[in-house]
């Protein structure tokens, strides 16, 4: 499965799979790879190779297929032989599909013989199927398949997971299609990396709105920041680093979707059930001496689901 064809500009950030494999993020991809169907979204910007992203997904996937155990009079388990996970793109699933139904004799027409074809094809080969880009074309053969045994992953490109949200409800305008096919989406974004050559310390006064901004309630901020040097053209940074959030579909969340929620108090509810978003782990970078708070300003202003929208305040 090849991804190799989509352009971008990785070469400026390292993409970092450990970053991923800690609580609460490993946590969340195996429950979303564990599951045995439905959607998930994987976002991101123009600047990410989603290719990347969705090849260590694959290998992820491939290592959740799971051992069914057997219990015996004796208490004792036996191990089976653990199962396979069939993972395959769109276009493979397509291309199959139409050579079963060019094989399949559809003359008598009873009770719609290409669409049970159809849909028992996906079910009967198909594990996992990726798709690169959720296209107008795509997006109703793969809600489908999510609703009718496989999970599927397909990116999509968008600022964080609300936004991606947002993008998903304008391809699929049934609410309850959206709230019943999505299982999670897995949102990246980069900030810039503050050059190690010239980094300094600052001491940094929040103002009001900024506290709001970054949801934080103490206005002293001890940061970082490049002053500029040879090493990074007098610029303050070098390279970038690369932020994720994971954003997943509770019962709750999946009412109010059906019930068209505003993004922002959506992503509310989602903090308040221990979401960790972008602007969290932007953040964090700050605190560890990575990236600055303008970094952190643009990734508030880049997420925020409402902008200038009333329907999503």
């Amino acid at each position: 499965m090849g991804w190799s064809s989509e352009s971008d500009s990785s070469e400026f950030y390292a993409f970092e799979p450990e970053r991923f494999l800690i609580p609460p993020m490993e946590g969340f991809l195996r429950r979303m790879f564990g599951a045995p169907w439905g959607l998930i979204l994987v976002s991101g910007p123009a600047n990410i190779n989603l290719g990347t992203i969705f090849s260590f997904l694959a290998n992820f996937s491939l290592q959740q297929s799971y051992y069914s155990e057997i219990s015996t009079e004796s208490n004792d388990f036996e191990q089976l032989e653990k199962e396979k996970r069939k993972l395959v793109t769109i276009e493979e699933v397509i291309h199959e599909a139409k050579q079963v139904l060019q094989s399949s004799d559809t003359e008598d027409g009873a009770d719609d013989p290409e669409e049970r074809e159809w849909r028992s094809h996906f079910r009967r080969n198909s594990d996992i199927i990726f798709i690169k880009h959720l296209s107008p074309d795509v997006v109703s053969t793969a809600v489908e398949n999510a609703l009718t045994g496989n999970l599927v992953a397909a990116g999509i490109r968008a600022e964080s997971s609300f936004t991606a949200l947002k993008h998903l409800q304008e391809l699929v305008p049934r609410e309850h299609l959206v709230a019943a096919s999505l299982m999670g989406i897995i949102a990246l974004n980069t900030v810039n990396r503050i050059c190690p050559h010239c980094k300094i310390r600052i001491e940094h006064q929040l103002t009001n709105d900024d506290m709001i901004l970054f949801g934080q309630t103490e206005n002293a901020v001890h940061s970082h920041a490049g002053a500029g040097c040879k090493e990074c053209n007098g610029t303050g940074y070098k390279g970038r680093i690369l932020i994720h959030e994971g954003f997943e579909t509770s019962s709750k969340i999946r009412t109010k979707i059906m019930q068209s929620l505003p993004l922002r108090q959506l992503r509310i509810l989602a903090k308040r059930e221990g979401m960790e978003t972008l602007l969290d782990a932007a953040w964090s970078l700050v605190n560890a001496g990575e990236t600055t708070l303008d970094e952190v300003t643009r990734i508030a202003e880049a997420t925020d689901p409402g902008g200038n929208d009333p329907k999503t305040q």
